[in-house]
Protein backbone atom coordinates (compact mmCIF):
# COMPACT_ATOMS: atom_id res chain seq x y z
CA UNK A 1 0.00 0.00 0.00
CA UNK A 2 2.16 2.72 -1.16
CA UNK A 3 -0.25 5.18 -2.20
CA UNK A 4 -1.99 6.87 0.57
CA UNK A 5 -5.11 8.96 0.20
CA UNK A 6 -6.90 10.80 2.76
CA UNK A 7 -10.55 12.13 2.83
CA UNK A 8 -11.70 15.21 5.23
CA UNK A 9 -9.29 16.74 8.36
CA UNK A 10 -8.90 13.24 10.02
CA UNK A 11 -8.27 11.22 7.32
CA UNK A 12 -5.90 14.13 5.55
CA UNK A 13 -4.20 14.10 8.98
CA UNK A 14 -3.32 10.56 9.17
CA UNK A 15 -2.60 10.70 5.53
CA UNK A 16 0.13 13.60 6.08
CA UNK A 17 1.78 10.90 8.38
CA UNK A 18 3.32 8.79 5.50
CA UNK A 19 4.54 11.84 4.08
CA UNK A 20 7.57 11.21 6.29
CA UNK A 21 8.42 7.78 4.39
CA UNK A 22 10.19 8.23 0.81
CA UNK A 23 8.22 5.30 -0.39
CA UNK A 24 4.20 6.73 -0.01
CA UNK A 25 2.68 9.06 -2.50
CA UNK A 26 0.51 10.45 -0.82
CA UNK A 27 -3.25 12.49 -2.06
CA UNK A 28 -5.42 14.28 0.43
CA UNK A 29 -9.03 15.98 -0.13
CA UNK A 30 -10.64 17.98 2.16
CA UNK A 31 -12.24 21.90 2.38
CA UNK A 32 -9.61 24.26 2.33
CA UNK A 33 -6.99 22.79 0.78
CA UNK A 34 -4.71 24.64 -1.67
CA UNK A 35 -5.00 22.63 -5.11
CA UNK A 36 -1.98 20.89 -6.23
CA UNK A 37 -0.86 17.81 -7.76
CA UNK A 38 -1.39 15.82 -4.65
CA UNK A 39 -4.56 17.84 -3.07
CA UNK A 40 -8.02 18.71 -3.93
CA UNK A 41 -9.63 21.12 -2.64
CA UNK A 42 -13.35 19.95 -2.14
CA UNK A 43 -16.12 22.39 -1.82
CA UNK A 44 -18.23 22.66 1.26
CA UNK A 45 -21.82 22.16 1.83
CA UNK A 46 -24.87 22.20 3.87
CA UNK A 47 -26.01 18.95 3.13
CA UNK A 48 -24.61 15.82 3.67
CA UNK A 49 -26.28 14.43 0.73
CA UNK A 50 -24.07 17.06 -1.62
CA UNK A 51 -20.95 15.87 -0.62
CA UNK A 52 -22.09 12.70 -2.78
CA UNK A 53 -24.53 14.01 -5.11
CA UNK A 54 -22.11 17.41 -6.00
CA UNK A 55 -18.66 15.07 -5.84
CA UNK A 56 -16.96 16.84 -8.88
CA UNK A 57 -14.92 14.28 -10.91
CA UNK A 58 -11.46 13.05 -9.80
CA UNK A 59 -10.65 11.31 -12.53
CA UNK A 60 -8.09 13.72 -13.35
CA UNK A 61 -6.64 14.18 -10.47
CA UNK A 62 -5.97 10.45 -9.86
CA UNK A 63 -4.93 10.12 -13.60
CA UNK A 64 -2.47 7.95 -13.66
CA UNK A 65 -2.62 6.46 -9.99
CA UNK A 66 -2.47 2.41 -10.07
CA UNK A 67 -1.34 -0.75 -7.78
CA UNK A 68 -2.64 -0.83 -4.33
CA UNK A 69 -4.14 2.12 -2.31
CA UNK A 70 -5.04 2.54 1.02
CA UNK A 71 -7.63 5.14 1.64
CA UNK A 72 -8.45 6.70 5.06
CA UNK A 73 -11.09 8.49 5.91
CA UNK A 74 -12.88 9.14 9.53
CA UNK A 75 -16.63 9.01 10.29
CA UNK A 76 -19.01 11.05 11.53
CA UNK A 77 -17.94 14.24 9.25
CA UNK A 78 -19.77 15.34 6.41
CA UNK A 79 -17.22 14.99 3.99
CA UNK A 80 -17.36 11.40 4.71
CA UNK A 81 -20.50 10.87 2.47
CA UNK A 82 -18.52 11.35 -0.68
CA UNK A 83 -16.35 8.43 0.10
CA UNK A 84 -18.02 6.36 -2.23
CA UNK A 85 -17.62 8.81 -5.48
CA UNK A 86 -14.17 9.45 -4.09
CA UNK A 87 -13.44 5.41 -4.36
CA UNK A 88 -15.46 5.20 -7.67
CA UNK A 89 -12.66 7.37 -9.28
CA UNK A 90 -9.98 4.26 -8.12
CA UNK A 91 -12.09 1.50 -8.93
CA UNK A 92 -9.24 0.53 -11.02
CA UNK A 93 -6.64 0.20 -8.06
CA UNK A 94 -6.50 -2.58 -5.45
CA UNK A 95 -8.63 -0.95 -2.95
CA UNK A 96 -7.86 -1.53 1.30
CA UNK A 97 -9.98 1.49 3.51
CA UNK A 98 -9.05 2.43 6.68
CA UNK A 99 -12.09 3.93 8.70
CA UNK A 100 -12.17 5.57 11.43
CA UNK A 101 -15.12 5.12 13.86
CA UNK A 102 -15.74 8.49 15.87
CA UNK A 103 -16.54 8.57 19.74
CA UNK A 104 -20.14 8.86 19.15
CA UNK A 105 -20.86 10.25 22.54
CA UNK A 106 -20.91 14.02 20.99
CA UNK A 107 -21.91 13.18 17.97
CA UNK A 108 -25.62 14.68 16.51
CA UNK A 109 -28.08 12.26 15.28
CA UNK A 110 -27.14 13.21 11.55
CA UNK A 111 -23.63 12.74 11.98
CA UNK A 112 -24.61 9.26 14.29
CA UNK A 113 -26.68 8.40 10.72
CA UNK A 114 -24.02 8.80 8.63
CA UNK A 115 -21.56 7.17 10.46
CA UNK A 116 -23.58 3.59 10.61
CA UNK A 117 -24.51 4.12 7.22
CA UNK A 118 -20.55 4.48 5.91
CA UNK A 119 -19.56 1.88 8.48
CA UNK A 120 -21.79 -0.52 7.23
CA UNK A 121 -21.55 0.07 3.26
CA UNK A 122 -17.43 -0.28 3.66
CA UNK A 123 -18.07 -3.63 5.78
CA UNK A 124 -20.53 -4.82 2.99
CA UNK A 125 -17.93 -3.44 0.15
CA UNK A 126 -15.04 -5.55 1.87
CA UNK A 127 -17.09 -8.87 2.13
CA UNK A 128 -17.76 -8.94 -0.92
CA UNK A 129 -14.25 -8.44 -2.25
CA UNK A 130 -14.76 -4.50 -3.91
CA UNK A 131 -12.41 -3.80 -0.73
CA UNK A 132 -8.86 -5.71 -0.70
CA UNK A 133 -9.58 -4.89 3.22
CA UNK A 134 -11.55 -2.60 5.28
CA UNK A 135 -9.58 -1.50 8.26
CA UNK A 136 -11.38 -0.34 11.34
CA UNK A 137 -9.94 1.52 13.88
CA UNK A 138 -12.05 3.03 17.31
CA UNK A 139 -10.98 6.78 18.50
CA UNK A 140 -12.17 5.73 21.91
CA UNK A 141 -10.79 2.78 22.23
CA UNK A 142 -7.24 3.98 20.67
CA UNK A 143 -7.71 6.70 23.63
CA UNK A 144 -7.55 4.10 26.01
CA UNK A 145 -4.68 2.03 24.90
CA UNK A 146 -2.29 4.47 23.83
CA UNK A 147 -0.24 6.60 26.49
CA UNK A 148 -1.44 9.85 27.59
CA UNK A 149 -0.23 12.98 25.85
CA UNK A 150 -1.22 16.73 26.01
CA UNK A 151 -4.30 17.84 24.53
CA UNK A 152 -2.44 19.56 22.13
CA UNK A 153 -0.68 16.57 21.03
CA UNK A 154 -3.90 13.97 21.47
CA UNK A 155 -5.21 13.36 17.95
CA UNK A 156 -1.24 13.56 16.87
CA UNK A 157 -0.75 10.87 19.07
CA UNK A 158 -3.66 8.63 17.60
CA UNK A 159 -2.61 9.25 14.39
CA UNK A 160 0.77 8.65 14.74
CA UNK A 161 0.47 5.15 15.75
CA UNK A 162 -1.95 4.46 13.20
CA UNK A 163 0.42 5.35 10.40
CA UNK A 164 3.16 3.62 12.32
CA UNK A 165 1.40 0.21 12.46
CA UNK A 166 0.17 0.48 8.92
CA UNK A 167 3.92 1.36 8.27
CA UNK A 168 4.74 -1.57 9.78
CA UNK A 169 2.44 -3.94 8.28
CA UNK A 170 3.67 -2.96 5.03
CA UNK A 171 6.89 -3.84 5.98
CA UNK A 172 5.78 -7.70 7.12
CA UNK A 173 4.19 -8.01 3.50
CA UNK A 174 7.47 -7.03 1.78
CA UNK A 175 10.21 -8.38 4.17
CA UNK A 176 10.72 -12.48 4.21
CA UNK A 177 10.04 -13.29 8.05
CA UNK A 178 12.69 -15.76 9.92
CA UNK A 179 10.09 -17.94 10.68
CA UNK A 180 6.43 -18.23 10.24
CA UNK A 181 3.73 -20.19 10.18
CA UNK A 182 1.39 -18.32 7.67
CA UNK A 183 -1.56 -19.70 5.36
CA UNK A 184 -4.34 -17.88 2.73
CA UNK A 185 -7.12 -15.85 4.72
CA UNK A 186 -10.53 -17.24 4.14
CA UNK A 187 -11.93 -15.06 1.17
CA UNK A 188 -14.15 -13.75 2.93
CA UNK A 189 -12.59 -12.68 5.83
CA UNK A 190 -11.48 -9.00 4.88
CA UNK A 191 -12.78 -7.14 7.72
CA UNK A 192 -9.72 -6.21 10.19
CA UNK A 193 -8.08 -4.81 12.75
CA UNK A 194 -4.75 -3.62 13.82
CA UNK A 195 -3.04 -3.49 17.32
CA UNK A 196 0.07 -3.47 19.37
CA UNK A 197 0.92 -6.34 22.18
CA UNK A 198 1.86 -5.66 25.63
CA UNK A 199 4.96 -8.23 25.79
CA UNK A 200 5.09 -7.55 29.99
CA UNK A 201 1.37 -8.58 30.15
CA UNK A 202 0.95 -10.46 27.19
CA UNK A 203 -2.38 -8.52 26.18
CA UNK A 204 -3.30 -7.41 22.50
CA UNK A 205 -4.24 -3.91 22.84
CA UNK A 206 -6.63 -3.88 19.43
CA UNK A 207 -7.61 -0.19 17.80
CA UNK A 208 -11.05 -1.42 17.38
CA UNK A 209 -12.69 -4.32 19.05
CA UNK A 210 -13.27 -7.29 16.93
CA UNK A 211 -16.29 -8.83 17.13
CA UNK A 212 -15.73 -12.88 16.36
CA UNK A 213 -12.27 -12.81 14.86
CA UNK A 214 -11.93 -16.41 12.82
CA UNK A 215 -7.73 -15.64 11.64
CA UNK A 216 -5.19 -14.01 14.47
CA UNK A 217 -1.86 -13.00 13.05
CA UNK A 218 1.06 -12.14 15.24
CA UNK A 219 3.76 -9.70 13.92
CA UNK A 220 7.17 -10.40 15.81
CA UNK A 221 10.05 -7.49 15.08
CA UNK A 222 12.99 -8.01 17.00
CA UNK A 223 16.65 -6.35 16.71
CA UNK A 224 19.46 -8.32 15.83
CA UNK A 225 20.59 -8.59 19.31
CA UNK A 226 17.41 -9.66 20.86
CA UNK A 227 17.42 -12.50 17.78
CA UNK A 228 20.97 -13.55 18.96
CA UNK A 229 21.27 -13.33 22.59
CA UNK A 230 17.68 -14.56 23.82
CA UNK A 231 17.81 -18.26 23.66
CA UNK A 232 14.39 -18.44 25.13
CA UNK A 233 12.36 -16.59 22.56
CA UNK A 234 11.25 -19.43 20.01
CA UNK A 235 9.53 -21.13 22.83
CA UNK A 236 8.09 -18.10 24.65
CA UNK A 237 6.73 -16.88 21.32
CA UNK A 238 4.74 -20.23 20.88
CA UNK A 239 4.31 -20.23 24.71
CA UNK A 240 1.98 -16.51 24.47
CA UNK A 241 0.19 -17.92 21.30
CA UNK A 242 -1.04 -20.90 22.85
CA UNK A 243 -2.11 -19.48 25.83
CA UNK A 244 -4.26 -17.54 23.84
CA UNK A 245 -5.88 -20.24 21.80
CA UNK A 246 -9.68 -20.96 21.35
CA UNK A 247 -11.64 -23.04 19.81
CA UNK A 248 -12.66 -22.06 15.57
CA UNK A 249 -9.93 -19.28 15.72
CA UNK A 250 -6.80 -19.71 13.57
CA UNK A 251 -3.91 -18.38 15.44
CA UNK A 252 -0.34 -17.72 12.96
CA UNK A 253 2.46 -15.73 13.32
CA UNK A 254 6.11 -14.42 11.51
CA UNK A 255 9.16 -13.48 13.26
CA UNK A 256 11.42 -10.82 11.38
CA UNK A 257 14.14 -8.88 12.19
CA UNK A 258 14.03 -5.18 12.77
CA UNK A 259 16.55 -2.62 12.17
CA UNK A 260 14.62 -0.10 15.07
CA UNK A 261 16.32 -0.75 18.79
CA UNK A 262 13.49 -1.55 20.69
CA UNK A 263 11.64 -4.67 20.08
CA UNK A 264 7.58 -4.71 18.95
CA UNK A 265 4.90 -7.01 18.45
CA UNK A 266 1.68 -6.67 16.03
CA UNK A 267 -1.74 -8.14 15.95
CA UNK A 268 -4.06 -8.30 13.35
CA UNK A 269 -7.49 -9.46 13.55
CA UNK A 270 -9.65 -10.36 10.76
CA UNK A 271 -13.26 -11.87 10.13
CA UNK A 272 -16.08 -12.00 7.49
CA UNK A 273 -18.56 -10.76 10.37
CA UNK A 274 -20.26 -7.27 9.75
CA UNK A 275 -19.25 -5.18 13.38
CA UNK A 276 -22.36 -3.80 15.32
CA UNK A 277 -23.62 -0.11 14.38
CA UNK A 278 -23.60 -0.47 10.86
CA UNK A 279 -26.08 -2.75 8.86
CA UNK A 280 -27.29 0.01 5.84
CA UNK A 281 -30.21 -2.24 4.45
CA UNK A 282 -30.02 -1.38 0.80
CA UNK A 283 -26.41 -0.57 -0.19
CA UNK A 284 -25.50 1.99 -2.71
CA UNK A 285 -23.52 0.59 -5.67
CA UNK A 286 -20.04 1.58 -6.36
CA UNK A 287 -19.60 1.84 -10.14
Amino acid sequence: MDKIVGLGQGGCAIAEKFSKYSQYSVYKLDVGLSATATTFPMKEHQKIEDYEEKCPSLKGFFKGLEGEVLFIVAGGGKISGSSLRVLESLKNCKLNVLYIKPDRTFLGKEAKALDDMVFGVFQEYARSGVFERLYLADNTRMEEILPEVSLKEHYNNINEALCSTVHMMNFFNFNKPITETYSDLPSGARISSLGIVNTEKNEDLMFFDLDNPTDVVYYYAYNKETLETNKKLFTEIKKNIKSKMVDDVRFMYGVYESIHEQDYVYCVKHTSVVQQSGRSGDLPILP
